[in-house]
């Protein structure tokens, strides 16, 4: 944010700013922003967040994924998950849950503005709303301008940062950023959202009628997502429908590779059209009739949803992680030619240091399937011993912290980062993490030791 005279605000949020922010933040830490003050970096201990652009923090727990409800209480997947179901079954969820129990924004709650996460999706939507109700063009809202909102001044006053009684840019920014944080949405419900309107809105309206995603494959639960019962489904209602299926999901140990793939294996095995698969169109996809323990409302079909949820329980059952899943259909896809799901197994080649782990060709055909690319490469997670969030941990404390770009930490650079005991960056600590005995810390080595040390 750009400085100005005592007790205002610059009404201009500007892309530069935003970028500058980003880059000393990635560098430096996530910045704290106070009012009337720039920003201040935190250390290198264990207790702070870190972001990727365009994410912006402003000292927020993490990642940009909360709501004020969850639907279900957050625990880990496994002998939980059966539970999980339980519990649906006996609210009256009989397959996946409905979207009426959707968050309302509409609940005025008290906040700070200053723990708000900012997304680009929101300085877009702040351009877009001043482009049509900045009537005078002066960079606020007035209040007559903010009224034809239906917005009072009791639901601004937490965002009027300097109690002028206008809204600049960057309070409107953070008003919509708060809004969109109680209905759970991050930016990836955004970038979806416009995927999908853009291919099925076939008259173009801006909206999405209910028959026009009569055959659509991101949701066999589109009906739900309209809220008021007209027959289509406007902006919000798109992007707060896949907000709620995509939290849901995340309880039950589904992210977004598996999604994808179930969306992947509808593609390929669909013959009769009705975006489910059964008999023998699970087999064309070479599944087994063992799958249809997921059919969870006894239709003798799969949908997209239950056939997520199968991919998920099948990747953690393997120990592979989303990045190892992608990696292995990747692998297979860029160099299949003929779609028969083989490629010549001398294309991959092996690491000296993986040649252990024996060939990824099991049957030796001379060919490579997903299965062996997959059993491969959890061979290869298992003796890693982490996982890709303590991966991404590492990587951030090592690029944050390595002063001379060896992309490892020095006893000296441990020193350095000004960590506490209690972190993993603590020099107390550099013989428990070094375990080729060099003197330094790499990061397969900070990552084995953020998962052995992860809480619960």
């Amino acid at each position: 944010m750009r400085g100005g005279s005592a007790g205002r605000i610059e009404p201009r949020l500007w892309e530069a700013d935003i970028i500058a922010c980003v880059n000393r933040a990635w560098r430096r830490g996530p910045a704290f922003v106070r009012a009337n003050r720039g920003p201040q970096f935190c250390d290198g201990s264990d207790n702070d967040t870190w972001f990727r652009p365009p994410i912006i923090l402003f000292n927020r727990e993490a990642y940009g994924m909360h709501t004020t409800q969850r639907f279900l209480c957050c625990c880990n997947y496994g002998v939980i998950a059966p539970m999980k179901m339980l519990v649906l079954c006996l609210a009256g969820f009989i397959v996946t849950p409905s979207l009426l129990g959707q968050d309302d924004s509409s609940q005025s709650e008290s906040v700070d503005p200053l723990t708000i996460t900012l997304l680009e999706m929101d300085l877009t939507a702040t351009a877009k709303l001043f482009a049509r109700h900045d009537l005078d063009d002066d960079g606020t809202l007035s209040k007559s301008e903010f009224e034809r909102l239906d917005w009072t001044g009791e639901t601004i006053r937490p965002f009027d940062l300097n109690r002028s009684g206008d809204l600049q840019q960057v309070e409107v920014t953070l008003k919509l950023a708060a809004e969109r944080e109680r209905a759970g949405i991050v930016q990836m419900d955004s970038i979806l959202a416009d995927r999908y309107t853009k291919r099925y809105d076939s008259n173009r309206d801006g909206k999405l009628q209910l028959r026009e995603l009569e055959d659509n494959m991101f949701s066999d639960q589109i009906d739900s997502y309209d809220r008021n019962s007209d027959d289509e489904l406007s902006p919000d209602e798109l992007i707060r429908g896949l907000a709620f299926e995509r939290k849901f999901r995340d309880e039950l140990g589904v992210k977004g590779c598996d999604q994808g793939g179930a969306m992947g294996l509808i593609n390929q095995g669909d013959a009769d059209g009705n975006r489910q698969l059964s008999g023998d169109e699970l087999k064309a996809v070479g599944l087994d009739s063992a799958t249809m323990k997921f059919d969870r409302n006894n239709d003798e079909t799969l949908s997209v949803s239950e056939l997520a949820e199968y991919l998920a329980d099948r990747r953690m059952r393997m120990g592979l992680t989303p990045s190892d899943q992608l990696l292995a259909r990747n692998v297979i896809r860029r160099s299949d030619p003929d779609g028969d799901g083989l490629v010549p197994a001398n294309l991959f080649r092996q690491g000296d240091s993986d040649l252990d782990l024996g060939s990824p060709d099991e049957n030796g055909d001379g060919s490579l399937s997903l299965l062996e690319m997959e059993t491969y490469l959890a061979k290869q997670r298992k003796r890693l011993g982490f996982d890709d969030e303590a991966a991404k941990r590492a990587s951030i404390l090592i690029a944050r912290n390595d002063s001379d770009g060896d992309r490892k930490l020095s006893k000296a650079e441990l020193v350095a980062s000004g960590a506490d005991r209690d972190s993993p960056l603590s020099p107390q600590k550099l013989s428990l993490i070094d375990q080729d005995n060099d003197a330094a810390i790499d990061m397969q080595e900070l990552a084995r030791f953020i998962q052995k040390t992860r809480r619960p």
